[in-house]
């Protein structure tokens, strides 16, 4: 479970990250999804998940994928950033 904590608190983070480096329609896109992914994580540990509720699973599962690929656009608009930053060197 202490991982499951991890991941909603770097994936809720995204968003602010993504609206900073002016990916504003995925970051939108992903509120949703982190909103879902923390209703279920308080569901889970608060009274359970029934059988008839494993659709909650599904929503915090897409809200992993999203926030993976929210977090590499991050890193790779960081890397770019960093490459137009360094001085040519010959």
């Amino acid at each position: 479970m202490n991982i499951i904590l991890i991941f909603l608190l770097i994936f809720s983070f995204t968003p602010f990250l993504l609206w900073a480096d002016n990916w504003k329609k995925t970051a939108i896109g992903q509120i949703p999804f982190v909103i879902g992914a923390w209703f279920t994580f308080v569901k889970y540990v608060a009274v359970g998940i029934g059988p008839n509720e494993q659709y909650l699973w599904l929503l915090f599962n897409a809200n992993l994928v999203y926030g993976h690929i929210a977090f590499t656009i991050i890193l790779l608009e960081m890397r770019k950033s960093m490459k137009l930053r360094r001085p040519y060197v010959q």
